[in-house]
């Protein structure tokens, strides 16, 4: 469980990085100097514990500028340390237009590398694992810029108090087919703390949306006068995320990662019988009486209603397999484009993924059978059972058959895929009655839905059940389709260490 929020974390400080922070402005914009011209360390903490360092560095050869920023973060999973690395870097022109790009993500025991150009109004992204390429074209978003032409628009608009403006970022580690909308306000200077001295700094806010999320990710930075990042703070999964500008040195000194699951868990008001359960009724809410909750999906199990004060209740009620079992099989391939081709997590295309979906499959000819086999089979095939893996792909998960809910997640979404059947991955919270030393709790957690007949029907691998129980409610869903996951958590951010659950009404199976 809880994969979710580490992957939130991750790509979401990549972007503040590629956005904020670096000596952007201690040499002329129209004319850096040639070689690197920025070389900038930030120390990131989450709830006061050190949890990793950014790196990012800038230079120009001719006329092109490029980017490299390196993230790396370490946390706990009940005591079982996880490091996640990423470098990103982009090539743009003097006078800030994207050219190319490319990420490589380590958060598992493969590598997985994404890059990508742009070329004549379209970006061609190309995904890369154990030598598979997944390959694709998007609209590039018109007007948007990268990391350079970031620093240019920031420079150009300048720090005077009451300045605000927008920026269209093409973000691929958030999205990789729609572009991040950042608006920036400058405020007033004050004093902060930095590294054990007081110093004046403007203080900003950078508030950042994605297309058709009607939720919104606010952060502060403090900048000096000539638009250097000192700190930013990031409200982050309960937690404060800081990032504070510091040497190469402390940035790269040892320290002990902190516990990160059992602090996201969400007490229950009442024990639940999962096994009995057939209806469940909840009301959920924001603690903070801040932010608001993200719009809750309606799927086959789940019926939302948003209530006045802004709490939403939730009707969760097991699915009638029996009716599914019948159904045949009859989609439309170009509507569910999206959910029966290969992308970089649920890479079904691969020929390993191929062959796993053939023996998972056995004999069954029906969606709900051939669903049902697959989930047993994942399941099963999954034997070490490890919290780890940062996150892998299927065909990862495929080779080396080991994981936490993810990765039983994105392998039988795949291995669905494989066998024509559309399928989609789901973040959500589910009920445990006891998880490291505490009982009776929610917490964080991935699952797959299956498309047969015309609804999407939940199928929970990790926790080796085919009739899903009501205690899985979904927060988001998604085909994974877009490489950098953020259309998948980003209306999470706010959620996650935020979230009250009181369960209401429960109705046993007769």
């Amino acid at each position: 469980m809880n994969r979710a929020g580490r992957l939130m974390g991750q790509n979401l400080v990549v972007v503040i990085v590629a956005m904020a922070c670096t000596d952007a402005f201690a040499f002329d914009p129209a004319d850096p100097p040639q070689g690197v011209f920025v070389d900038e360390w930030l120390i990131m903490e989450m709830g006061g514990h050190r949890v990793g360092y950014l790196h990012s560095e800038l230079s120009r050869t001719g006329d092109t500028i490029y980017t490299n920023n390196l993230m790396s973060m370490s946390l706990k999973r009940m005591n079982s340390p996880v490091t996640i690395t990423q470098l990103q870097s982009a090539k743009e022109t003097l006078d800030g237009k994207p050219l190319e790009f490319s990420s490589q993500m380590d958060a598992s025991m493969q590598k997985l590398t994404v890059s990508g150009y742009i070329e004549e109004g379209k970006v061609h992204v190309t995904s890369k694992q154990f030598g598979n390429p997944t390959t694709a074209t998007y609209d590039y978003p018109n007007g948007a810029v990268m990391t350079w032409g970031t620093y240019l628009k920031q420079h150009r608009e300048g720090f005077k108090s009451g300045t605000s403006y927008d920026v269209t970022v093409y973000e691929p580690s958030m999205a990789a087919d729609v572009p991040v909308t950042m608006t920036i306000k400058i405020g007033d200077k004050e004093t902060i703390d930095l590294d054990g001295k007081t110093v004046e700094a403007i203080k900003t806010s950078q508030v950042m949306k994605l297309p058709a999320m009607p939720t919104a990710l606010e952060t502060t930075a403090w900048i000096d006068d000539e638009g250097t990042v000192l700190r930013t703070l990031l409200p982050m999964m309960g937690l404060e995320t800081v990032m504070t500008r510091t040497t190469k040195a402390k940035a790269l000194a040892e320290f002990s990662p902190p516990e990160f699951f059992m602090p996201t868990t969400i007490a229950a008001n009442k024990k639940i019988d999962r096994r009995k359960a057939q209806q469940i009724e909840y009301v959920l809410r924001i603690k903070n009486g801040k932010d608001e909750l993200p719009p809750i999906p309606t799927t086959g199990m789940q019926e939302p209603t948003r209530q006045n004060d802004g709490s939403v209740k939730l009707v969760v009620s097991r699915i009638n397999h029996d009716a599914l079992t019948k159904i045949p099989a009859n989609y439309d391939t170009k509507k569910y484009a999206d959910y029966l081709g290969a992308n970089p997590m649920i890479n079904a295309d691969d020929a390993e993924v191929k062959k796993m979906a053939i023996k998972a499959k056995g004999t069954a000819t029906t969606p709900y059978a051939i669903a049902d086999n697959l989930r047993r089979y994942v399941s099963e095939v999954i034997d070490d059972k490890n919290l780890d893996v940062g996150f892998a792909s299927a065909s990862e998960v495929c080779r080396n058959k080991q994981g936490d809910c993810s990765e039983h997640g994105v392998l039988l979404a795949a291995l669905g895929r494989a066998c024509g059947i559309p399928s989609r991955v789901v973040v959500g919270v589910v009920y445990v009655p006891v998880f490291g030393g505490s009982e009776n709790i929610f917490g964080f957690h991935m699952w797959t839905q299956f498309l047969i007949g015309d609804q999407w029907v939940d199928f929970d691998a990790a926790q080796n059940e085919t009739d899903c129980n009501p205690t899985h409610i979904a927060f988001s869903v998604a085909s994974l389709q877009d490489a950098g996951l953020g259309q998948l958590v980003f209306g999470l951010m706010n959620v996650i260490g935020n979230l009250d659950i009181e369960i209401g009404r429960i109705e046993a199976k007769q």
